[in-house]
């Protein structure tokens, strides 16, 4: 589990997509990980980004004001990575959000 990495999270019928943001280092450390949610109803903005995985497909809208740690138990599957550029994209929302 790395950072910038897309992943099926969830249990049973309630599934979606997530990115994981938190440090590599911290991850391995903890029983959670720090993610933001995808979402593929929203409307792109500079806090809530299109993020693409390395093929350069769209994997949907980074809610980043919604980021929060998970269980790994609830990581299910690794879909791929996010692009340089959504990675970029992501960071900048990030520092957005938390005004740093």
């Amino acid at each position: 589990m790395k950072r910038g990495e897309i992943w099926v999270a969830g249990r049973a019928g309630n599934k979606r997509l997530v990115v994981i943001v938190g440090h590599d280092a911290l991850t391995e450390q903890r029983d959670g990980v720090l993610v933001v949610p995808l979402s593929d109803v929203r409307a792109s903005t500079i806090i809530e980004p299109t993020v693409s995985d390395e093929d350069g497909s769209a994997v949907g809208i980074a809610m980043v004001p919604r980021i929060g740690e998970i269980d790994k138990s609830y990581l299910v599957e690794r879909q791929g990575r996010l692009s340089p550029e959504s990675i970029e994209a992501l960071e900048i929302a990030l520092r957005a959000v938390l005004d740093m």
